[in-house]
Formats: C-alpha cells, sequence, structure tokens
C-alpha cells in the first residue's frame, strides 16, 4: 500500500474520467437485445416445448409415458454375472481367441474344478464385486432431456437478471415503487435458477442411488429386497422427473406473467417519459 500521509486520493472523478467508458453501455444494449430475445421468443417457445413433454405422458413411445413404470427396466431389475465371451469368427487360425468387449469375468475370480483345472466360465463362491446391474436407459433419456431444460432455465434467468440489474435507477428516496419491483423480479430470477440447481441435483441422484442399491445387492446377493429397492427407486425417478417438467413450466409461465404484467414498472421505475430506449 502507498503510503500518503494526510493526502488521500479524491474519489470526486472517478466514473468521468475512467479509461473505459462505453464498456457498461456496451454490455446494457447487449443484455436489452438478449432480454427482448427471451420475453418475445424463447420463453413463450419453451412454455410450448414443456407442454408438449408433459402431454407425451399418454404416448406409449415417449420415455416421459407414464406406463413405463411398468415395464421390466422399472419392475424387474437383474442382478447378472458376466461371463467370458469367445469370438471364434476373429483370429482365426492364430490358435489364440478374443474377448468381445461385453463384461469380462477377471481371472482372479475363476475358480478351479475338481480336477484342479481352471474354468474361467465358473463363478466364485462368496462375496464379489463383480456383477452387473445394467443402467435404465428409459429412465437415462427422460434425464437428459430434463436436464438439458434445467441448464437452460439457469442461463436464461441469468441472462435476465443480468440486464435487469443494470436497468435499476438512482437509488433516492420517494417514488421507489418501480424499483421495487425490478427488485422483487430479480428476487423471483435469482430463486428460479436456484431452483433449477436444486432439481438437476435430484435429476444426479438417480445414478448415486442406484450405485448404492446395487453395491449392496452385489455385496449380499442372497437380498431380494435389493431387487425391490432399485425397481421402487427407479419409479420414483420416473415420477420425480415428470415433476420437474410441471415445476419448470410453473417457473418460465410464472416469469413471463409478472415481467408482462409489471412492464411498465420494470422498464420505467420512476415514472417519467423516458424508457430507456428499451423498444
Amino acid at each position: 500500500m502507498p503510503k500518503f500521509g494526510i493526502t488521500l486520493p479524491k474519489m470526486d472523478d472517478v466514473f468521468k474520467s475512467h479509461p473505459k467508458p462505453d464498456v457498461t453501455k456496451d454490455l446494457m444494449a447487449k443484455y436489452r437485445l438478449r432480454a427482448i430475445d427471451i420475453l418475445q421468443n424463447i420463453m413463450p417457445a419453451k412454455i410450448i416445448d414443456i407442454e408438449n413433454l408433459i402431454n407425451q405422458e399418454k404416448d406409449s413411445s415417449s420415455p416421459f409415458y407414464t406406463g413405463q413404470v411398468f415395464e421390466a427396466a422399472y419392475s424387474a431389475p437383474k442382478l447378472i454375472q458376466p461371463a467370458l465371451i469367445v469370438d471364434e469368427n476373429e483370429n482365426k487360425g492364430s490358435g489364440e481367441s478374443s474377448l468381445t468387449d461385453k463384461p469380462i469375468m477377471p481371472a482372479d475370480i475363476t475358480t478351479c474344478s475338481t480336477t484342479g483345472e481352471e474354468k474361467p466360465q465358473d463363478v466364485r463362491i462368496g462375496q464379489h464385486w463383480f456383477e452387473v446391474v445394467k443402467v435404465n436407459k428409459n429412465q437415462m433419456k427422460c434425464n437428459e432431456i430434463v436436464f438439458k431444460e434445467l441448464e437452460e432455465l439457469h442461463m436464461l434467468a441469468q441472462d435476465l437478471k443480468v440486464w435487469l440489474e443494470m436497468e435499476i435507477p438512482v437509488v433516492e428516496d420517494g417514488n421507489s415503487f418501480g424499483a421495487d419491483v425490478q427488485a422483487h423480479l430479480i428476487s423471483q430470477l435469482t430463486e428460479a435458477y436456484k431452483k433449477s440447481n436444486t432439481m438437476q441435483n435430484g435429476v444426479r441422484a438417480h445414478h448415486g442411488d442406484r450405485l448404492k442399491l446395487a453395491t449392496d445387492w452385489a455385496k449380499y446377493p442372497n437380498f431380494e429386497d435389493y431387487a425391490a429397492a432399485i425397481a421402487n427407486s427407479d419409479r420414483f425417478d420416473h415420477f420425480l422427473i415428470r415433476s420437474f417438467l410441471r415445476s419448470i413450466l410453473q417457473l418460465y409461465a410464472g416469469l413471463l406473467t409478472k415481467f408482462e404484467k409489471n412492464w411498465t414498472k420494470v422498464i420505467n421505475p420512476k415514472g417519467t417519459h423516458e424508457t430507456g430506449g428499451m423498444y
């Protein structure tokens, strides 16, 4: 820190002489255009898209179909042991056999027959960790779609917040209702992307929940409750992902409605005739 004695730097002219006077104006122009596009085009289109996804609950070909939870992927998960697969066509004549890209039974869990000969296709008795529980492919499709929607919701809310923060007028006593409306909408945008983060964590938990149940099932394969636990977990996740679609719809519709109904106060918070050129 420089030492100035009793003389301190003056702050009066900070915003009169800074070297890049147009940086905030350029940013404002960019995000005003972005806000116009979001409010006029993107959000209404998103509402239609989310409604279409919700309507797919009645379509048997859709991953969001409510009847999916009665399919085998949700009702009958299985714990299987990978097998040693020999491809007899490959390396033909070389005297060697090759393995396919399917799961392989590692050599250290093979057993020996009564004659002492190793049989790689056999299964070791006791606890081991080489079983396979297949992923729920339908749920992964649902997760992929909703995760993408949540990411986009988060970014759209952030972009609107960047713009609206710059629209807040000079803080002064009196006539602050419009600024209060802006502050309220900023808090709503903040709440929207926080909720999107929470829902993303809910989507991510699908694999973590299955991982815990499947590893315990492999450790204690005689407990049939693990199959039911995974089935119930997957079924709940399918219900949860469809619930998230409704939450996303609610956030988009709520934000768009609040902006539309309070638009005058948003762009003209002091009630003057100068709107700042939003349109």
